[in-house]
């Protein structure tokens, strides 16, 4: 991320005290607005209580099919913002496998549900 000149963070809950995670928040929240920004981490790290509105874009990397987890992940980018105007989810998904293409299938419903528009871009590999 360094290369592309982007700042990039990491919350892990096995490696970072409380402490540390909220100091790493902290940092985040003094970019400047419009400064590109890359969060990684852990659903139960950015779950329920994670806050920074500047956050627009998600990429969900992991088999969810519950409602409620996909609408908590994305009230995430939710948050007002004066530098955002759109929100998108990146979701990968695994069709070789029949139980998390039936996960795919809730998620689907659920963005639906929320009013999200379905893109057409697929990629296989």
């Amino acid at each position: 991320m360094e290369i592309l000149g982007v700042t990039g963070s990491v919350l892990d809950g096995n490696q970072q005290s409380r402490k540390q995670r909220a100091a790493l928040v902290a940092d985040l929240d003094t970019l400047a607005p419009d400064a590109p920004r890359v969060l990684l981490s852990t659903g139960k790290l950015v779950g329920e209580g994670f806050d920074h509105p500047p956050l627009d874009t998600l990429v969900l990397a992991m088999p969810v099919s519950w409602k409620g987890t996909l609408q908590q992940y994305a009230g995430r980018l939710h948050r007002e913002h004066a530098s955002k105007t759109d929100v998108r989810i990146i979701d990968f998904v695994d069709t070789g496998h029949p139980a998390l293409l039936r996960m795919w299938d809730k998620r689907q419903r659920g963005y639906r549900a929320m009013g999200y528009r379905l893109g057409g871009n697929v990629s296989v590999a």
